[in-house]
């Protein structure tokens, strides 16, 4: 259960260990947010004709190269970083790889990376698709750009009315006005106030308190987004503060002996971000005419932070480069980069990931249930896969794609993960990897018997035989490697707590709570055992959603508020735990592989509670009719009318997961 991941104010550069781990972060979020969701967040991002382009403001987190001709130490133009970006060359990225909104571009078919607006070797039609106006150093306060020798949100706006002026200039007023009006603004700043301002200049803490500090910092920051609105941007993101008090670097330096988070900077980030989420709610209700989100940040990276082996990873107390105790910007060099690619579960180049293979149930069901006519566990009809490819329906529980699909196109392996049963199939397919996940399954053998779905052991009977097909294609060594360097995932266990154990009385008169988690978590070890003993090395396990909160559990047993139904999901958290541990122990027993188990649990559960901060409106209904019962088959062309106006602002993408 292993993977390294660290914190510093640049989070990309000493948060992240490597950009494998940068980009499964990232791919996670967006997987989170654009897939398993279904398109339905309250800043729907329509086909990519209407999001034009990204846009850019911030600190070092953002910044792709703007600060590469300054004279200042917040620049990152020289070996380690850049090592794992095109070319191996460094880009003034602080990044060993691509940062955030790099990957937000590609995975938004917008372009592969979003350069620097800076940059000398800029071509002019970059500008229709969007930069960074970023900069290392920067923050919402003046002064702390000004120390830094960055630049400042000021000169980053004056830099912006450039670009308007030459996109006036390329595309006429018209096409300009729609391409500001149309593109996604994302806006990360307020670290570097905190930690390198606030915290480190004693005569700031002579002039402010924390309380007036982050008010200034909050204020400015509003003041920054109403700018931005005035220019004619009308989607925009603006990003809270990280727990700054976690970073390496701070908590070498203020974290005592043994290095502990720094409370007083972490109390400061959270008022500043409670200020600004008021500020930018505040703002967003003035503002009709556009979408204004905060988006938190703390939360999720504070809870990885604190359960580190929840989200599969071993080291959150240090970075990536040099001891990964204080190493920064300038001290992070090819004197101190023994330790920039130190990710315990680096995935390395794609030549070492040469296909994705699933299991488990409808969440990463490509089809496979589409030719069994016992199940109502399928979705081979309208208006599923409205938005996958040519509008058709595959059999995925989806309007579009699952979210092993998004993973393997992130990775440059495929654009989809193809159903194993799927009669269309091709023999090339199997090379780069297939699902045999199956709607309706479960680790309890009952729980597919039940839906007439495919069960996981006659998925692993469907991989044997895929092991053989390989065989035949490529010989045995070729397979061997496939399958020793492919990346497997298995999600399963909601079925059975949903659909058997609550759904079945017989089952509860036979099992309690307790006896029934464990009989679950054991037979999930169980399968993790056999992949292992058919050769796979890269498994990472899923743990189950907060089923109480699914939508046709509300309706059914939320009573007449539809509130999230609390024994389903103490039963939920209950199996998670069983499950966590049985696979510690597991992955400590087969030391030859990397065993990893993700909870989506909490991450699912704080955006239920906190939509907003998510950017979502709707979190107690799905997407299709009425949003309160429609459940694969009870939704239909009949019942879809309403499942486009839903998607737009409804976190559930369909009325059950799995």
């Amino acid at each position: 259960m292993e993977r390294s991941r660290s914190l510093h104010h640049h989070i990309i550069s000493y948060f992240f260990s490597s950009s494998s781990s940068i980009r499964f972060w990232c791919i996670f979020v967006l997987v989170l947010l654009l897939s398993t969701i279904t398109t339905n967040a309250l800043v729907k991002i329509p086909e990519n004709v209407s999001v034009p382009a990204i846009i850019v403001f911030g600190d070092s987190i953002v910044d792709a190269g703007n600060n590469d001709d300054m004279i200042t130490e917040a620049r990152c133009d020289y070996p380690p970083y850049g090592i794992d970006f095109d070319g191996g060359v460094p880009t003034g990225r602080f990044s060993n790889g691509k940062v955030p909104t790099d990957i937000l571009a590609e995975e938004l078919g917008i372009k592969p990376n979003l350069p620097a607006y800076r940059d000398p070797n800029l071509k002019p039609e970059e500008l229709l698709t969007g930069v960074t106006f970023a900069s290392g150093g920067a923050g919402y306060v003046p002064l702390t750009t000004k120390i830094a020798g960055g630049i400042p949100l000021s000169q980053q706006l004056k830099l912006f009315e450039e670009y308007i002026v030459r996109l006036n200039g390329m595309v006429g007023k018209e096409r300009t006005k729609f391409i500001i009006r149309n593109s996604l603004f994302v806006v990360i700043c307020g670290s570097n106030d905190i930690a390198n301002d606030f915290f480190a200049l004693p005569p700031v803490q002579l002039i402010y308190d924390v309380a007036s500090f982050t008010a200034l910092m909050a204020d400015n920051a509003r003041s920054f987004a109403t700018t931005l609105h005035g220019y004619g941007a009308r989607r925009i993101l603006i990003f809270g503060a990280p727990p700054i008090g976690c970073v390496p670097s701070q908590r070498t330096v203020a974290g005592g002996p043994t290095r502990d988070c720094v409370v007083r900077f972490n109390d400061a980030c959270k008022i500043f971000n409670t200020k600004l989420s008021a500020n930018i709610d505040g703002l967003s209700r003035t503002l009709q005419d556009a979408t204004l989100l905060y988006i938190d940040i703390y939360t999720p990276l504070l809870d990885l932070i604190l359960n580190p082996q929840q989200y599969g990873f071993k080291v959150s107390n240090k970075g990536c480069c040099g001891t990964g105790l204080i190493e920064v910007t300038a001290l992070c060099n090819n004197y101190t980069a023994t330790t920039t690619t130190n990710a315990l579960v680096k995935l390395p180049p794609n030549k070492t990931i040469p296909a994705v293979i699933v299991f488990g149930d409808s969440i990463v069901d490509a089809g496979n249930n589409d030719d069994i006519i016992k199940t109502l566990a399928r979705c081979n009809y309208p208006p599923y896969g409205i938005d996958f490819d040519g509008g058709v329906p595959t059999g995925r529980f989806s309007n579009g794609k699952v979210p092993t699909d998004i993973i393997a196109e992130e990775y440059g392996i495929k654009p989809s993960i193809p159903a194993y049963r799927d009669p269309n199939l091709k023999p090339e397919d199997l090379l780069t990897g297939v699902t045999f996940a199956s709607g309706g399954c479960g680790y309890v053998p009952f729980t597919a018997q039940v839906s007439g779905g495919i069960p996981l052991s006659q998925q692993l009977k469907l991989f044997q035989e895929y092991i053989e097909k390989l065989k035949e294609m490529v010989g045995e060594e070729r397979t061997k490697f496939i399958i020793e360097n492919s990346l497997f995932m298995v999600v399963s266990g909601s079925n059975d707590i949903t659909n058997t154990y609550f759904g079945l009385p017989y089952v509860q008169s036979k099992y309690d709570v307790a006896s029934f988690t464990t009989l679950m978590a054991d037979n999930a070890r169980s399968f993790v055992q056999k992949l292992h003993e058919f050769g796979a090395r890269r498994i990472q396990v899923f743990s189950a959603p907060p089923l109480g909160c699914v939508p046709s559990q509300r309706t059914i047993a939320g009573g007449s508020t539809r509130t999230c139904v609390d024994r389903f999901n103490d039963a939920t958290k209950l199996y998670n735990a069983k499950l966590y541990a049985n696979l510690d122990s597991l992955s400590r027993t087969l030391d030859d592989k990397t065993l990893i188990y993700i909870d989506i649990y909490d991450s699912l559960f704080d955006i239920i509670l906190n939509p907003q901060q998510y950017g979502f409106k709707v979190v107690d209904k799905g997407c299709c009719g009425t949003g309160y019962i429609e459940v694969a088959i009870l939704c239909n062309n009949y019942t879809a009318e309403a499942a486009r106006t839903n998607a737009i602002s409804s976190v559930e993408g369909q009325c059950h997961f799995p």
